[in-house]
């Protein structure tokens, strides 16, 4: 009896692992990342080899979760606007802006202000109100977003280096900090933080309208137009919505590094680029959402980390890192959207 009801077990176990693969392989080729998991896959795989294991070792695989995190945050904002078939170029200003005021607001060295945990909030909103700013130049005054954006960032850093003078402001509040540099169970509590947003956002981009009106525009701006739908409100509100990931950004890099300057923005804006471009967010907009600018974040940072590990040299890095971009652009862009490539 023993004998048989165990036969009758093994094949429905057996029948549930093969439901269970077969849903897994289906969420897989609907979600459209499946190019970018054997891109992982094959990096993992290359530098594991490469490393004699290394690679895969458990403080390694925590630095590489810990160091996407605040770069899937700023992939997050910047996707929105590439799916609307725009570009937001003013991630470097927004974050030394918001560090900057970081600096003079939370408790330091230089001045007797000490805004606790309200600078949560305020960091948000001065990254919202320069998102905002960058929409409502694109839509009020019909600049490019590429000019508007880059113009907007080059006026914030230049704002933020006039009103820091460069200078290094050490944190004394170090409660955020703190929470950045804790485990769970292994894997970095900002990893979790920002895989939680990830989440999030991707329920949005799935179930609501708002969602569905930023990809009409990215599909055919035009023809959304002709729909009824908004399309310069929804610009206005997806900037508004990126310059507050950039403000989180910027809060969660001033925390971990345990200070501010001016500086901290610079060099985040091709990293950010091409982790949107190399997740599968085609340029020409309406195709991607919040896991491939994840994935694509933690594609660019296990490569680099791999590259560091076999000492790579860091000039061919920035080579790599460029052909990596190229070839993810040329991979997602529907060319069909355009008419001449000048």
């Amino acid at each position: 009896m023993a004998g048989t009801n165990a036969a009758n077990t093994q094949p429905t176990l057996i029948q549930r692992s093969k439901n269970v693969t077969s849903t897994v392989r289906v969420w897989i080729k609907r979600s459209g990342v499946l190019p970018q998991l054997i891109t992982l896959a094959v990096l993992i795989l290359v530098f594991t080899i490469g490393t004699k294991g290394q690679y895969l070792s458990g403080p390694n695989i925590q630095v590489i979760l810990s160091l996407a995190a605040i770069p899937t945050i700023l992939a997050l904002g910047l996707h929105q606007a590439v799916v609307l078939g725009a570009i937001d170029l003013s991630i470097e200003g927004v974050v030394a802006l918001v560090v900057v005021f970081i600096g003079f607001l939370a408790r330091n060295r230089f001045n007797s202000n000490d805004v606790g945990l309200w600078i949560i909030p305020i960091s948000l909103g001065i990254g919202g109100a320069a998102g905002m700013i960058s929409g409502l130049l694109n839509t009020r005054l019909k600049i490019p977003s590429f000019i508007s954006t880059l113009g907007l960032s080059w006026i914030l850093y230049g704002l933020a280096v006039y009103i820091n003078r460069a200078v290094n402001i050490p944190l004394l509040d170090d409660r955020i900090q703190t929470l950045i540099n804790v485990n769970i169970l292994g894997i970095p509590l900002i990893a979790i933080f920002a895989i939680l947003l990830v989440v999030f956002m991707q329920v949005i981009q799935k179930r609501t309208k708002f969602a569905r009106y930023v990809y009409a525009i990215g599909g055919d701006e035009v023809l959304a137009r002709q729909a009824g739908v908004k399309v310069e409100r929804i610009k206005i509100i997806v900037f508004t919505i990126g310059g507050i990931f950039y403000g989180l950004g910027a809060l969660l890099l001033a925390s971990r590094m345990g200070s501010a300057t001016s500086r901290t923005g610079v060099g985040l804006l091709f990293p950010t680029i091409t982790s949107v471009a190399v997740g599968g967010v085609s340029l020409t907009g309406g195709i991607g959402g919040a896991k491939n600018a994840a994935l694509g974040a933690l594609i660019v940072i296990a490569l680099n980390d791999g590259l560091v590990l076999m000492a790579v040299n860091p000039y061919a890095q920035q080579a790599v890192n460029g052909l990596v971009l190229i070839i993810a652009v040329a991979l997602t862009l529907d060319r069909k959207k355009l008419g001449f490539i000048k």
